[in-house]
């Protein structure tokens, strides 16, 4: 038995309308600006939390670098090899904000946009990092000369600390990096102490 005309042309009309109603779309980003707003403190934290760790990784490899380079050039009588924060226009440059260098001196001048001969790595700080010495051998209050010896040693033969915050008011924990008497680097999440 054919279908009456009138019921072929209501099925007709259903296959003909598709797509979304107003409502539905209104409904599907009002879902999604709620998860949206949700998930953004999150992955706020998790990328300040990356932040730091970058950073502590950079001082940590600079470290590492500076004192491979003292054992190396440990035969050369007199030979010391320096972590020396950038003058850069900081107040206070033993913070390192404005980024450090590896020098054969610590009386070496560490300048990050026109290097000096002496000088034999830059290392530019990353952004929104705050870089505080917390205990530094040298008599300056605004400067800090993290030097090694010929065996590797801090020539001070005290500990030197070096926290890494971030400024941008986030809630990641502040790093420590903790240079021991032997010229190791070691890292914890807090503050120094």
């Amino acid at each position: 038995m054919p279908l009456p005309l009138s019921v072929l042309n209501s099925v007709y009309r259903r296959k003909a309308v598709r797509g979304f109603t107003l409502i539905e779309v209104l409904v599907v980003i009002a879902i999604m600006g709620i998860a949206m707003a949700v998930a953004m403190p999150g992955l706020r934290d998790l990328m300040d939390n990356q932040k730091m760790k970058t950073a502590t990784f950079d001082l940590v490899t600079t470290v590492m670098q500076a004192r491979s380079e003292a054992i190396k050039f440990g035969a050369t009588a007199g030979a010391s090899i320096s972590i020396v924060a950038s003058s850069g226009t900081s107040v206070n440059a033993a913070k390192f904000n404005n980024g450090w260098c590896i020098v054969f001196s610590s009386t070496s001048a560490c300048d990050v946009s026109s290097p000096a001969g002496d000088v034999m790595n830059i290392a530019v700080p990353v952004a929104n990092v705050v870089y505080t010495v917390t205990t530094c051998t040298t008599a300056s209050v605004t400067s800090c000369a993290i030097t090694f010896g010929r065996s590797g040693r801090l020539v001070s033969g005290a500990a030197v600390k070096i926290q890494v915050d971030n400024d941008s008011g986030g809630a990641s924990m502040p790093r420590c990096v903790t240079i021991d008497a032997s010229g190791n680097a070691m890292t914890k999440v807090g503050v120094c102490t």
